[in-house]
């Protein structure tokens, strides 16, 4: 079971050096997230699941975690409202409701994938030396 999440959670080579996720924006989708939570009151030297803090290798291997983590919570929040989409739903609210919350969650999987392209980069490069 243990290298079906492997299997799932290593970067692809359609995937390439991520640069797919620049095209489609995940990089602007960043920046903006992080402002907003400047705007909020977010504090940027605490860490978050935005920047990697831990430079050396546990560090970095923790922070690879996190991103496997709210990868899978943002793809409950593709996948739940796409079956209730699919399921055809007749009232408007939940309609809108079900559309919204898979909208919202996109570019977060998105940027979680992203992130771990550069972080086995990162990796690969350490076992290397």
């Amino acid at each position: 079971m243990n290298s079906l999440f492997e299997i799932y959670f290593r970067p692809k080579k359609w995937e390439g050096t991520g640069k797919i996720y620049e095209i489609l924006g995940v990089l602007i989708f960043k920046k903006v997230i992080v402002k907003l939570g400047r705007f909020t009151g977010q504090k940027s030297s605490k860490p978050n699941n935005y920047y990697l803090w831990q430079k050396d290798k546990e560090g970095i291997q923790k922070y690879e975690r996190k991103t496997r983590y709210n990868e899978i919570m943002h793809l409950i929040g593709i996948i739940l409202p796409s079956i209730g989409l699919v399921k055809g739903v007749d009232d408007p609210v939940t309609i809108f409701i079900l559309w919204f919350v898979l909208i919202i969650n996109i570019y977060p999987f998105l940027l979680q994938r992203f992130n771990r392209i550069r972080i086995y980069r990162i990796l690969n490069q350490k076992n290397k030396v």
